[in-house]
């Protein structure tokens, strides 16, 4: 585990970092992605509950993460390491200062609720398999049974499917599919 792991948060005026925006390009499938210029207008805006965190160590960036707080749980949309960096434990300090429920506090999410992100089917590739087992090892458990699709970010791109992981039982998971959908992707 590392330590001095700081999350800044993208405020008006502020600017994403072109080697985060190229990370957040490589990282995710063009249609896993939001586009960067909605991106950059949610920030603008002040969206109260988008935010765009740059991860830094020893003041040194070492990724992303979009979070939401939405009603109900607070949700991980993408999440990235830069390549050189994995396998240092980045990510692994990550989750577990979202799933630290004073960490959450203070960075202005709902310390109360559940964790909750998709993730690409195991089936997909050995990748997808991976990333499974690391937020598993992170303490969030898939929702294996539920059905889920990931909405279109832009008219014309397919559905996605994925799976729901989460740090703890969602009480209405098609409640919150409504929810989710409704705010994160404007369906």
């Amino acid at each position: 585990m590392t330590t001095d792991l700081e999350f800044q948060k993208l405020m008006a005026g502020d600017t994403i970092p072109p080697a985060i925006s190229e990370l957040y390009i490589a990282a995710f499938p063009e249609e896993e992605r939001r586009p960067l210029e909605s991106i950059r207008q949610r920030i603008e805006a002040g969206d109260p509950v988008f935010n765009f965190f740059i991860l830094r160590h020893g003041g040194k960036e070492v990724g992303f993460a979009t979070v939401w707080r939405l009603p109900g749980a607070t949700y991980i949309e993408h999440f990235a390491i830069f390549p050189n960096l994995r396998g240092h434990g980045y990510g692994a300090d990550v989750i577990t200062e979202l799933l630290d429920k004073t960490r959450l506090e203070n960075l202005g999410l709902n310390p109360s609720a559940p964790l909750v992100l998709e993730v690409e089917l195991p089936e997909s590739s050995d990748m997808a398999v991976r990333r499974i087992n690391f937020y598993r090892r992170c303490g969030l458990e898939p929702m294996e049974d539920f059905p889920y699709f990931q909405p279109p970010y832009v008219q014309g791109q397919p559905e996605v499917p994925m799976m729901l992981m989460t740090s703890a039982p969602l009480p209405d998971p098609e409640g919150f599919v409504i929810i989710l959908h409704t705010i994160v992707y404007n369906q």
